[in-house]
């Protein structure tokens, strides 16, 4: 299971579970008409992992977060 966790500059985290098989840049893409006159600061892949005490294991992803601002730029423009 994997989850994309989008940290804020000013609010909470806001995550969501992509669909299975469903690529992460688009995934993100779709998810950023809820984020508009938000400013995302980082991004991060949430997984399952037992073999960790927290359970989670949480993979920073900086093309994930440029791809989620380009789009946010874009809907700006138009």
């Amino acid at each position: 299971m994997r989850r994309l966790i989008i940290e804020l500059e000013i609010g909470p985290r806001r995550s969501f579970t992509p669909v299975s098989g469903e690529r992460l840049d688009s995934a993100i893409r779709k998810y950023a008409v809820h984020l508009r006159g938000l400013q995302p600061v980082r991004v991060f892949i949430q997984e399952y992992d037992s073999r960790l005490s927290s359970k989670f294991r949480y993979t920073p992803a900086p093309q994930l977060l440029r791809t989620l601002l380009e789009e946010l730029s874009a809907q700006k423009i138009a």
